[in-house]
């Protein structure tokens, strides 16, 4: 018998010794983990069963892994190498009970606690590259289940619902997808052919970046609604309710990323949910709004104060939980003009808009495009106004930039030639002009009519109208009052109708209004926002020479009350 020298054992015993301590992971084959099995809750100690898994789902209920590991108190480690293309990618996952899972040096699950094996999901952007994956897991007691996947996303689709045949989200769900936004009126109908029509429920789950503020978070719902922020209950109406109601709870969030959960049931008749926020915080620069799909819809995933609008993307996102395609951005901010003649510059890849006061569109370029530069000239502005800058992503570089050139004076202006390059505006350090210096004005907005305004105490439509009236434009900020002393200050509607001569051509119609909007073109549906909000909405279309008849259905709920409609050629 050979013997093994006291030399070669002491060198294997210090390999042992090193492997354990740098964490020294074997070469496995594509697809596989090395899995790491401990007796206890924390991965100390040397792993009591090692092996290789084909995949990250397993059903323990009340067994065990495997030999030499007890039901209950145990943990795992799971590692391999993996290739990420670059984007936006959607990790899912459920435990009972912690979870935790990095990509390279990036903790990108944090779920390390007693937790009950629902499903969650957390975007993270990953930069092209091989990375190692590191799994790592514990089980309490009870049941033990883990399940870990992920996928590349493009942006919308972003909240996971799990919908249910029955009113208290019990058993397996009958339908699973992913929702743009929790913004949806089905009426009496049902949301998918999986679904009944009543007596059914929905769990929303999804991931979300914040940065540091209060936040009120809103729900608007026929029947019962709950809202969770990381487990804390935030709004509670679970109960059968009617339209129209608006249930908000303001929350202190710090800068980090949080699981936002709504429930919903609807018991019978109509159904609708609605679930949005807002920051409360005043901010200093734009106001900017960033949504992870081209229409703004929903909630936006990011509300935060930027100094200027100056970014250069890549192919990344924005922030790390938003796509890197297929997004949008909305920057608002008032600004006290110094009088003068103002030339507004952008360059965008891909499209943007600018409009001045929320009911003047004055640049239009909604197309995707490549780092183009573009400008307008000249726009006589003096005192507070407020701008609106639209941007979408389609698709590879992320790039936009906004700014404005200044004169004092006509002479002056047509003799700055335009500036191709980025310059940070600062409207406060403009000179004033001379007094007598000739100036622009712009043209005033031009409110088309007669109507015929009926005005319903309510939101429905199909009740006699309580109040009929001609209304000369459709031109109207009620605010916190009401349109006529037999019309309530919340909870009315009205629906205007005028039949209007047309050239041929296309013309972009244009509503600002709080809250809740429709407009047909000949009984065409061309705008439709029927929900509370607050902004402005636009729709192009294109009509023949001849008479059209235009309908405004509009409602308030509660607040400030607005409505305005115009329209203009192409």
């Amino acid at each position: 018998m050979k013997t093994i020298s006291t030399k070669w054992m002491a060198g294997l015993i210090l390999v042992t010794v090193f492997a354990l301590m740098v964490g020294y992971v074997p070469a496995f084959g594509a697809g596989e983990w090395y899995a790491e099995y401990f007796t206890n809750v924390d991965l100390s100690g040397a792993p009591a069963l090692t092996r290789y898994e084909s995949g990250l789902h397993f059903e323990w209920g009340g067994g065990s892994p495997g030999t030499g590991i007890p039901a209950d108190n145990f943990s795992a480690r799971f590692t391999r190498d993996e290739w990420f293309e670059g984007g936006t990618y959607r990790f899912s996952y459920r435990s009972d009970d912690g979870i935790r899972l990095w990509v390279g040096d990036t903790l990108v699950i944090d779920d390390w606690r007693d937790r009950s094996d629902t499903w969650s999901i957390i975007d993270r952007y990953i930069a092209p590259g091989t990375y190692r994956v590191r799994v790592e897991y514990y089980e309490r007691g009870g049941t033990a289940a883990l399940q870990v996947g992920w996928e590349k996303t493009s942006g919308g689709a972003a909240w996971r619902g799990d919908y249910f045949n029955n009113r208290t989200l019990s058993g397996n769900p009958v339908l699973t997808r992913y929702d743009t936004a929790i913004d949806f009126d089905w009426g009496h109908n049902s949301p998918d052919a999986a679904v009944p029509a009543d007596n059914f429920s929905v769990r929303w789950t999804r991931t979300l970046g914040f940065e540091a503020g209060t936040y009120r978070f809103y729900t608007s719902s026929d029947d019962g609604v709950r809202l969770y922020v990381d487990g804390q209950l935030v709004i509670d109406a679970w109960y059968d309710q009617k339209q129209p109601n608006r249930r908000s709870s303001d929350v202190t969030l710090s800068a980090r990323q949080y699981t936002v959960v709504v429930e919903y049931y609807e018991h019978g008749d109509l159904a609708n949910i609605y679930a949005w926020w807002d920051r409360l915080d005043s901010v200093k620069g734009w106001e900017g709004r960033y949504y992870d799909n081209r229409d703004f819809r929903g909630a936006p995933a990011l509300i935060r104060d930027d100094a200027e609008i100056n970014f250069d993307w890549g192919q990344g996102a924005p922030v790390s939980w938003m796509p890197s395609d297929n997004f949008a951005v909305q920057w608002t901010r008032t600004i006290n003009f110094t009088p003068g003649l103002y030339r507004f510059n952008t360059r965008s890849d891909d499209g943007m808009r600018l409009w001045i006061d929320n009911t003047s569109m004055h640049m239009d370029y909604w197309t995707p495009q490549d780092n183009v530069w573009r400008y307008q000239d000249w726009h006589y502005l003096s005192g507070p106004h407020t701008l609106r800058v639209e941007y979408f992503e389609a698709a590879g570089s992320a790039r936009m930039q906004f700014w404005w050139d200044y004169a004092a004076t006509i002479p002056a202006a047509q003799a700055m030639a335009p500036s191709p390059n980025y310059g940070f505006p600062s409207a406060s350090a403009q000179p004033t002009p001379k007094p007598g210096t000739p100036a622009s004005t712009p043209a005033p907005i031009q409110y088309p009519g007669p109507w015929q305004g009926e005005y319903f105490t309510g939101r429905d439509l199909t009740k006699s109208p309580a109040l009929t009236r001609t209304d000369e434009a459709i031109n109207f900020d009620w605010k916190l009052g009401s349109p006529a002393t037999e019309i309530p200050v919340d909870q009315f509607a009205v629906r205007w109708t005028g039949t209007f001569a047309f050239e041929a051509g296309r013309y972009r119609f244009t509503t600002t209004t709080d809250d809740g909007v429709r407009v047909y073109v000949n009984d065409r549906l061309v705008i439709d926002s029927w929900r509370p909000m607050r902004g402005t909405r636009t729709a192009t279309v294109t009509l023949p020479q001849g008479n059209a008849t235009i309908r405004v259905e509009y409602f308030e709920q509660t607040g400030a009350a607005m409505a305005r409609l115009s329209w203009k050629k192409l």
